[in-house]
């Protein structure tokens, strides 16, 4: 089977030896920097509010949401609240909260949570991970779902990044609502908010929410806000009563601050890795414009998308691939398919777990991406773009095409002119 694949793409590499590939610029645009300085000052004075100080000394028991996702100071955020919690005379439990993933086992999402290094020995607190769920009731013809082990606490802290979701668009999004909703209604309840539909998305949230607001042990809500430098800009501690009112303009602001290309009309767009850990659909769609179940943005224009490699955080789960044109066998081959499928029938998105054509090496997809998006047209002046991921887009390489268009623009700097792609000797490229 190795051989065989060997040969096949040996003849891959030949019939795509002959396509030009462009030489590329590096350059830097600039973000909105809004951050804060002291993460630890930062939880000491918010758990200083004396709402909150009474809340906590109220609830023997605490537990804290923490979800799959690579957010920004994560573990140190909740290493910092269980501190707090515990100068306050009460004990800090920390709950998976993350739906299907991690194979949607106890295990598998104590796991997630290690990789984020979110673990007991760093953050003070007995990880309480279990599927289990108790049904609360029905809101909206939507059957309302809750972590066993969280109900079994005096109180819980939905504590989640706040940001545009990949797939749902409304005045809420991926955040406290969500939370609610999916991670603390573990795989069952993930199950059931996805098969509403997206069209029904917000409205089942909201229904969800204020359900669960009225009958579970919620005590508060901490909406986290990052900057397009993946730094964390806001920590918002909102009162349990006001969480329907305040995510809104938190998500507000976090479009706002929401990285994004400076161009349009992209040919080829290299992404050098995807993964959950960047996003849930492996590349954020209100970067690329395209999502695992519909466009998500008509005005971001790019032609072929090709995929380079899978972060050690996805653990397997290739969820995303499917949103490239091209990819590599070096990605497929680090998929686990159980956990990609698992995802896949949850978020019902089949194509996200579809896979493209994966080429031997990076060289070989590049050139397979050059030679579609560019047929019958010139390609010395193809529009391509290098990102290391769609987190990551403040230093970019870019084609002469696009250099000239930025050249004038005050928010760019050129930090070094265009040259050749640096390959290895397998034909992967050079670390970005």
């Amino acid at each position: 089977m190795g051989q065989t694949a060997d040969m096949a793409g040996g003849i891959i590499t030949s019939m795509l030896a002959d396509i030009p590939i462009p030489k590329m610029a590096r350059i830097r645009q600039r973000f909105d920097a809004e951050k804060i300085e002291s993460i630890e000052a930062e939880i000491a004075t918010r758990f200083s509010a004396p709402w909150v100080r009474k809340l906590v000394r109220q609830s023997p028991k605490i537990g804290i949401t923490v979800g799959s996702r690579g957010i920004v100071n994560l573990r140190l955020i909740i290493r910092a609240m269980c501190e707090q919690i515990k100068a306050a005379g009460s004990q800090p439990f920390i709950l998976p909260s993350m739906g299907s993933h991690g194979g949607a086992t106890a295990e598998g999402q104590t796991g997630v949570l290690e990789e984020l290094g979110v673990t007991e020995d760093f953050c003070g607190a007995p990880i309480l991970a279990g599927m289990e769920v108790i049904e609360l009731g029905e809101a909206d013809g939507v059957p309302i779902y809750y972590d066993k082990l969280a109900l079994s606490l005096d109180g819980v802290i939905v504590l989640n990044r706040i940001k545009a979701h990949t797939e749902i668009t409304g005045n809420i999004e991926s955040g406290i609502h969500k939370m609610i909703a999916v991670g603390l209604g573990n795989h069952v309840g993930a199950l059931s908010f996805h098969a509403q539909g997206l069209d029904r998305a917000v409205r089942c949230l909201k229904a969800i929410t204020r359900f669960a607001l009225q009958n579970a042990n919620i005590l508060f809500a901490v909406g986290i806000v990052e900057n397009a430098y993946e730094q964390t800009a806001r920590i918002a501690f909102i009162p349990k009563g006001m969480i329907m009112r305040q995510e809104p303009a938190l998500l507000a602001r976090s479009k706002e601050l929401l990285p994004r290309f400076p161009f349009n009309d992209i040919d080829v767009l290299v992404v050098d890795r995807i993964g959950k850990n960047i996003s849930g659909d492996g590349m954020d769609p209100n970067i690329i414009g395209r999502s695992m179940v519909r466009i998500k943005n008509k005005d971001i224009r790019i032609s072929h998308i090709v995929a380079l490699d899978l972060t050690k955080e996805s653990m397997g789960s290739g969820m995303g691939v499917g949103l490239a044109d091209v990819t590599t066998r070096r990605l497929v081959d680090k998929i686990d398919l159980n956990a990609t499928y698992i995802n896949a029938v949850t978020s019902v998105a089949p194509r996200g777990a579809a896979i493209p054509p994966a080429m031997p090496n990076d060289r070989a997809a590049i050139q397979f991406a050059i030679k579609a998006a560019c047929d019958g047209k010139d390609m010395n002046i193809i529009r391509m773009v290098r990102i290391r991921d769609t987190l990551h887009i403040a230093q970019m390489l870019v084609s002469p095409a696009i250099l000239e268009e930025l050249r004038d623009q005050p928010d760019i700097t050129l930090l070094q002119e265009a040259e050749e792609m640096s390959f290895d000797a397998q034909g992967n490229l050079n670390n970005l």
